[in-house]
């Protein structure tokens, strides 16, 4: 009887170990990330997949890949623009919000690659994934490639804290 309790209790403990540890997710080439579960997969209108997981009613995380060369950028033309092709960017990212706001622009290191993170209010969006939430990003290019992780949550005291494990788990390989 104890040997069969403790073949259960060991074959528990692993499950939840193996489910702790999350699902490793490729978005390129050269990004991977790390879901606190199974992602969702969906093709992006525009061109490669958007992963999305939802811990709960509150909480979903969010990572896709989009290769821009199709649209004629190089990372060369990316890179010349600097500042000024991240505001066109913004820009456009605001006219697809439906009315959520940008609180917050800055410029990050994410694994030591150049990019921006930002802070979405969503009160007053009507787009999906926005509406209601509060939304923690990070966006980088490598070539013409871009990556975008978020976090999403309805929680009015939701921080980017709260998403620490996921955006900590991207991995960039040289």
């Amino acid at each position: 009887m104890f040997k069969k309790f403790f073949i259960l209790a060991v074959a528990a403990g692993l499950s939840l170990a193996v489910h702790a540890q999350g699902t490793v997710q490729k978005l390129s080439d050269k990004v991977t990330v790390t879901f606190p579960g199974k992602p969702d997969e969906t093709k992006n209108p525009v061109g490669g997949n958007i992963y999305t997981y939802k811990k709960d009613s509150t909480n979903m995380f969010m990572a896709m890949s989009l290769d821009l060369s199709a649209a004629g950028l190089s990372p060369e033309i990316i890179e010349s623009m600097g500042d000024a092709f991240w505001d066109q960017m913004t820009t456009g990212m605001t006219q697809q919000m439906q009315g959520a706001v940008i609180t917050k622009f800055e410029k990050a290191q994410i694994k030591g690659k150049d990019g921006r993170y930002l802070e979405i209010d969503g009160t007053k969006s009507s787009a999906p994934n926005l509406k209601g939430n509060k939304a923690f990003c990070y966006l980088f290019f490598i070539g013409a490639n871009l990556h975008q992780f978020a976090y999403y949550t309805s929680n009015k005291a939701g921080s980017i804290a709260d998403a620490k494990d996921f955006f900590d788990s991207i991995v960039i390989e040289k």
